[in-house]
């Protein structure tokens, strides 16, 4: 028999053997979620992929229960845009709305940046015991735990500490802090390149950030103080504040994508990215986080567990820029499932939001307990 013929009817009757085919690897997962994403229109503007018609793709040929249920859910009452994306760690299932459009992180940047300054501290090149310097002038808007630590013009505190702060607790000083140590926002972002984590960016410390997004021109340390901040926010003119928001909305910096986050929650989980040491301390820390607990937590069932970070944008003229909460499930029984729900230009009020997510995470964990 002539050999190509051979060869060509060796292939047919392996596509048709399952035997030919290699079950899914949870630990490769995010080389899948990559490749699905190459199949997406890439032409689309920025402020189209953000703002525009919703996109759900199980990237699975036979739908299941779990993708029949999440293809099912009612989301309009987030009134705003939604993005979504699901992975079964255990056996590779997936599912994403709008999963490569971009989404502002909030304080989900509080992630990356920890996972930036761990891998750091792997390589010798930090440690969890150094102490940072923060000064008023480095002090930046809204949640800040750390302010009851400085009493002065300047504190020191370990890294550790800072860390604990800002993906635990949330801290947007402290967060900004360990951006500072690390180079700033360019060097977080290039570093996370060189672990090869897509779509996800960071692009300016929280010091810039909240106030680009209400149109504050001239954030001051004093600022930092609730009330004159909202004191300053009320001198703002409406158009301006709208004009800020509408260009915050469709701004690329400090983004992810649904896909994006998926990758990173999933080479987190499997320790592509980060020693054992290092990958159990920030899981622990997203596990203790005391934030968000209406959201994603909210949907478990007893004795289910969620290391989570959250994010969080300000209500501009009736619209909430961004509600976010990003994580790993974990059952009683050990299965593994990464999640991420971006909500963004919602007109819905928070508690609504974060309802919505908490009944995302139920849809999710059902089929796990049905089982």
């Amino acid at each position: 028999m002539n050999k190509q013929i051979l060869l060509t009817l060796l292939l047919a009757s392996c596509s048709v053997l399952q035997g030919c085919v290699q079950s899914p690897d949870p630990s490769r997962e995010s080389v899948a979620i990559a490749a699905s994403t190459d199949t997406m229109d890439s032409e689309k503007s920025m402020a189209d992929k953000r703002l525009g018609k919703a996109e759900v793709v199980a990237t699975q040929p036979n739908t299941t229960r779990l993708q029949e249920r999440l293809n099912n859910l009612d989301l309009s009452s987030a009134q705003g845009n939604v993005g979504i994306g699901v992975l079964d760690l255990d056996t590779g299932e997936r599912w994403f709305r709008n999963g490569n459009q971009r989404f502002p992180m909030q304080s989900v940047f509080k992630l990356p940046v920890g996972i930036v300054v761990l891998k750091l501290v792997d390589e010798g090149k930090l440690s969890l015991n150094q102490t940072v310097t923060i000064t008023r002038e480095q002090l930046a808007p809204g949640w800040n735990p750390i302010l009851k630590d400085i009493t002065g013009d300047r504190a020191q505190f370990t890294v550790q500490y800072l860390l604990e702060l800002a993906v635990g607790d949330s801290d947007n000083t402290a967060a900004d802090a360990l951006v500072r140590l690390v180079g700033g926002p360019e060097q977080v972002t290039a570093n996370l390149e060189r672990l090869n984590l897509r779509d996800v960016r960071v692009d300016r410390l929280v010091q810039q950030l909240l106030p680009d997004a209400v149109g504050l021109t001239n954030f001051r340390p004093e600022l930092v103080d609730r009330q004159k901040y909202e004191e300053a926010l009320g001198q703002i003119p409406d158009a301006v504040k709208k004009a800020a928001m509408e260009r915050f909305l469709t701004d690329p910096r400090d983004t992810a994508t649904p896909e994006g986050m998926i990758d990173l929650l999933v080479k987190l989980q499997s320790r592509q990215l980060l020693s054992e040491d290092s990958t159990a301390l920030l899981l622990q820390i997203m596990t203790d986080s005391p934030t968000g607990q209406q959201r994603l937590k909210a949907g478990l069932p007893p004795g289910w567990s969620i290391a989570h970070k959250t994010g969080t944008g300000a209500d501009v003229l009736g619209i909430g820029i961004a509600a976010n909460n990003v994580g790993l499930i974990s059952s009683p029984t050990g299965k593994r499932i990464a999640i991420a729900v971006f909500i963004a230009g919602s007109k819905a009020p928070l508690e609504m939001r974060e309802k919505v997510m908490a009944e995302i995470a139920s849809t999710v964990v059902k089929e796990s307990n049905d089982e």
